[in-house]
């Protein structure tokens, strides 16, 4: 459920500020509300994140990345921190900016002067000081020399498809031909101090490489940066008036006992009231514990309902994992999912430190999706996409569901009910929350909807499905409601557009039931890119001894990028038929704003 909160105003002596921000902070059950968003002391605690979140990226580039040249890396100030390792580590990022930025300076110069070769341009300037001019220029491939002074001493240096490059010495140059500048020095000095760059990038990488095994430093330096931006945060939003400070917030409503407990004890004044209709409180879910590890999942997406919404926790979660079950499709998958999870589960508990609740989540999640991809798999006889010829007994399944779901027309059928019943949820959960409001009929219109597109669906793609008659008039009925109940009688006027727009939405309803066929289209692909491995792996022909390692380098790389796809795809579908198809009927816009309430205590 979406925890219901309350907006209080807390009110203490200013003298006693920070014992109340301390208490507030142990406390932590008030979201305080950021008022005041901006002021020095906040400016500097978040330049002292940024620091350390820089020196944290680059020692994780750094340590991933063996390329001295071609870091990821950003430059941050070490004077915003006050922690000597975060401000060693941005000293050498620095280091190997700097020395980054003046290689490439340099090689645009090289690149730029290379046409006319490697010479002093000092001796240039001389013989210029003492009458003698000196020009390089650069002049089309088809240009008549003939133009250049007799007198002269002319030098091509190089030449090109479209350019001739050249040096002309002891006169000026003809009209119309632009002298190039001279070099700075002579190129050969330019790529002396190329190297010099390079190798300061090489030395600056190693020991940004050394420093990463020892990035705990940084990684503390950064939690105590954001806990100072925090209390920043929460002191300057307790503002004072006259003798009294006060600040506004948020809390649950089950935190706010507790709240007015430590009010009691401080002495503080404390007011609290309901959300006005328009504010936006933030979102605390508490969802059922069996429930709970689809935080994880919200938590990855940036997905919150919106404060007044509903919480769909329970339904997203059951048909977010048979999405992920029929995209993936494989039970060969499903068990590779497993025995990672079960390698993370042994690698955690290893660990001196309890994993967080997010990765804990995380693993849950893996160990469900895991689950029941492997029990898709096995309804559906589907292992690595392998022929059932090619399977050991044990796995050859004579089960119906296999027969059953192979068949293109079933499986098709099946995706339509999943996407009727799935959006079917929605407005039967609208219905109940609004009776007795007459606008419950608008919903059981739109439910009717669903059914008859539906059928209508399913009687033009599914084989031998035939349109019910009755789906017709149901229709018919349904479209009366929602014209009918949508809007109370007061509110037509104001809304007279999108009831217009009414048959449009009808229409629409249908492409919401078609979309759900992508379970089946995406899952297919899946199963035919497998097998399309296995047959290019076991069809080489190649004598045993060659054939092996080949096939199992074929099948490592085929299904490990197959497995990738299907994380992709899940991302895309699975994703979107939960908040799109199914969010879209039940009126979710996912607008919410987590609860984060203020629990950092000053150092």
């Amino acid at each position: 459920m979406i925890v219901p909160m309350k907006r209080v105003f807390v009110l203490c002596l200013d003298a006693d500020r920070e014992a109340a921000l301390k208490r507030l902070a142990t406390l932590g059950a008030v979201q305080v509300e950021r008022e005041v968003a901006d002021s020095p002391a906040i400016a500097a605690a978040g330049a002292g994140v940024a620091a350390a979140e820089t020196a944290r990226d680059a020692l994780r580039e750094a340590a991933a990345n063996d390329d001295p040249y071609g870091l990821a890396i950003r430059r941050a100030r070490p004077e915003d921190s006050d922690d000597p390792a975060v401000r060693h580590v941005l000293s050498v990022v620095g280091a190997w900016i700097d020395a980054r930025d003046e290689r490439k300076a340099l090689e645009a110069t090289l690149a730029r002067f290379a046409p006319w070769g490697d010479f002093d341009p000092a001796a240039a300037r001389a013989l210029a000081a003492k009458g003698v001019p000196v020009s390089l220029f650069s002049v089309p491939a088809d240009f008549d020399f003939s133009a250049f002074p007799a007198g002269a001493a002319l030098q091509v240096l190089s030449r090109t498809k479209e350019h001739v490059y050249g040096a002309l010495v002891g006169a000026p140059l003809p009209e119309g031909v632009a002298p190039a500048p001279l070099p700075e020095e002579p190129l050969s000095a330019t790529r002396r101090r190329i190297a010099d760059a390079k190798a300061r990038m090489r030395m600056a990488a190693g020991t940004l490489r050394t420093l990463s095994r020892e990035k705990g430093a940084v990684l503390a330096s950064a939690e105590r940066f954001a806990g100072r931006r925090e209390w920043a945060f929460a002191a300057e939003n307790l503002r004072a008036a006259g003798p009294v400070a006060h600040l506004a917030g948020w809390c649950p409503e089950d935190a706010l006992p507790a709240l007015l407990a430590a009010a009691r004890e401080e002495g503080w004044g404390v007011a609290h009231r309901d959300p006005e209709p328009e504010e936006d409180p933030p979102v605390l879910l508490r969802t059922p514990r069996l429930f709970r590890p689809i935080g994880a999942l919200f938590q990855m997406l940036g997905i919150l309902p919106g404060y007044r919404e509903d919480d769909v926790s329970v339904v997203f979660y059951s048909f977010f994992t048979l999405f992920f079950a029929m995209l993936v499709g494989d039970a060969g998958y499903g068990a590779l999912l497993l025995v990672a999870a079960l390698l993370v589960r042994r690698a955690f508990r290893r660990r001196p430190q309890p994993p967080s609740e997010l990765a804990a989540s995380g693993l849950t999640l893996l160990f469900v999706f895991g689950g029941a991809t492997l029990l898709w798999g096995v309804l559906t006889g589907t292992y690595f996409g392998m022929p059932s010829e090619w399977l050991p007994g044990f796995l050859k399944s004579d089960l119906p569901t296999a027969r059953w779901l192979g068949d293109q027309s079933n499986i098709m059928h099946l995706c339509f009910a999943i996407g009727f019943v799935h959006l079917a949820i929605a407005r039967v959960w609208n219905i109940v929350q609004l009776w007795p409001d007459t606008r419950w009929l608008s919903q059981l219109g739109w439910l009717g909807v669903l059914y008859g597109m539906y059928n209508l669906v399913c009687s033009i793609v599914v084989e031998g499905f035939v349109f019910p008659a009755h789906a017709a008039w149901a229709m018919g009925a349904s479209v009366v409601l929602i014209l009918l109940f949508t809007y109370k009688r007061s509110e037509l006027k104001a809304n007279i557009v999108p009831l217009c727009m009414t048959p449009l939405n009808v229409v629409s309803s249908m492409g919401d039931i078609i979309s759900y066929v992508r379970l089946f289209a995406v899952g297919l692909a899946s199963v035919k890119i497998a097998e399309t491995f296995d047959t290019m792996a076991a069809g080489l022909p190649l004598p045993l001894w060659a054939k092996i390692p080949c096939m199992v380098l074929i099948l490592l790389l085929g299904h490990t990028l197959n497995l990738a796809m299907g994380g992709l795809s899940i991302l895309v579908h699975a994703v979107r038929l939960n908040t799109l198809e199914f969010s879209s009927a039940k009126g979710i816009t996912w607008s919410g704003s987590e609860y984060a309430p203020f629990r950092q205590c000053k150092e």
